[in-house]
């Protein structure tokens, strides 16, 4: 669907705990297109999504920006780029994680130029350690990957997720002049600001969370999800124990908590 003229959203399949909040691909479209993200690699997702760029029948695809190497976003990378010959961009650091070669690796602050727009790299490492996301200058869009979802929380699991430089990240983009979030799960985003104060209040108020669990003895990782998420669905407990640990490890770091002698944290 057009979210807005130039900028289409192409949502197939769904993921595990996501429901209908399918991985999105996103299409600029000018002469020249560009990709954010390529989606699953199965049949269904990857032919749905070059369906509905070959129907701008003198579009070229420049470009498939890939905000981070997870399968949902990356997964159809090599397929597309077979069928339209764009060219696969990601950050450096993502490239150990990708099952994919980059024609064009990118740093905070590029540039990448279609006929009529510009899309800046905004470096947003946390959720993964070369995630990125994308603005879209000339109309203040930021497609922003798994940094901000539509709904919910983005999941840190370490060593590759990390806590404080998701929230620093989240702070950053505060800075820039957004009018609207296009994020890699759920609905877009129309008070952006707003949205990124929330996140940024929500890890903050976790993160008491999990110094008041080991206030009161909530030494493991597993004690601490068990006080913090009393009613969480079993399915959900291996991601709750990454957003803790992640919560722990940015803690210690600011030596507010260190590991027991036996086993968990306590605080300092």
């Amino acid at each position: 669907m057009e979210i807005i003229p130039g900028v289409h959203s192409i949502p197939v399949g769904s993921s595990p705990f996501m429901g209908f909040f399918a991985p999105n691909v996103y299409l600029v479209v000018d002469s020249e297109g560009a990709l954010i993200d390529s989606g699953y690699g199965d049949e269904e997702s990857v032919g749905s999504r070059l369906d509905y760029v070959n129907s701008f029948a003198e579009l070229r695809l420049a470009y498939i920006l890939i905000t981070h190497a997870h399968p949902d976003h990356l997964g159809g990378a090599r397929r597309i780029k077979e069928s339209t010959g764009a060219h696969i961009v990601l950050h450096p650091a993502e490239t150990r994680a990708a099952d994919v070669s980059a024609d064009k690796l990118v740093e905070e602050g590029d540039v990448l130029t279609l006929d009529g727009a510009s899309l800046e790299v905004l470096h947003t490492p946390g959720h993964s350690p070369g995630h990125v996301c994308f603005l879209l200058k000339e109309k203040r869009i930021l497609f922003s990957g798994d940094h901000v979802l539509g709904m919910g929380t983005t999941a840190m699991s370490p060593p590759q997720g990390d806590m404080a430089q998701y929230i620093d990240s989240l702070r950053k983009l505060l800075d820039y002049d957004i009018e609207m979030i296009c994020p890699g799960h759920g609905p877009p985003i129309t008070a952006p600001r707003q949205k990124l104060e929330e996140l940024i209040q929500h890890r903050l108020d976790r993160e008491q969370q999990v110094l008041n669990g080991l206030r009161r003895g909530k030494t493991t990782v597993k004690e601490l999800v068990a006080a913090i998420y009393p009613e969480l669905d079993s399915r959900l407990h291996q991601a709750a124990q990454g957003q803790v640990l992640a919560h722990l490890i940015k803690l210690e770091r600011e030596g507010k908590a260190r590991p027991r002698e036996s086993a968990g944290y306590t605080i300092n």
